[in-house]
């Protein structure tokens, strides 16, 4: 059970990589703070008032969060519009062509021969 909090350090230093870009994690505050916590409540229950795997759950809530996050963004710029389209050039993809407008201009002249 000793080594589940540290797979979840794990998975959140690979995600804060993906989001930091960077391989030394030791310039990144949020990652010092979290290791800093987890070194803190190594032993939660026995020292602190806390719940026995409260800090492990926030660690894997946040895991959850930033995964999430990452994914919804991947999704966002695969599927992201590229703008409203003319009825005309919808018509077009679906193989349909639009009717010719009425105009009263159009109407008076004769017919060419």
């Amino acid at each position: 059970m000793a080594s589940q909090p540290y797979s979840v350090l794990r998975s959140l230093a690979k995600e804060l990589r993906l989001i930091y870009k960077t391989k030394n994690l030791s310039e990144v505050p949020i990652y010092v703070y979290l290791q800093d916590q987890f070194h803190y409540f190594r032993t939660t229950g026995e020292k602190i008032c806390r719940e026995k795997h409260e800090v492990e759950h926030l660690a894997q809530t946040y895991l959850c969060y930033l995964n999430s996050l990452r994914k919804q963004e991947e999704l966002a710029v695969q599927y992201r519009g590229r703008g409203e389209r003319s009825v005309e050039s919808s018509a077009n993809i679906v193989g349909l062509k639009l009717p010719k407008l009425y105009s009263e201009d159009a109407s008076q002249k004769p017919p060419e021969n």
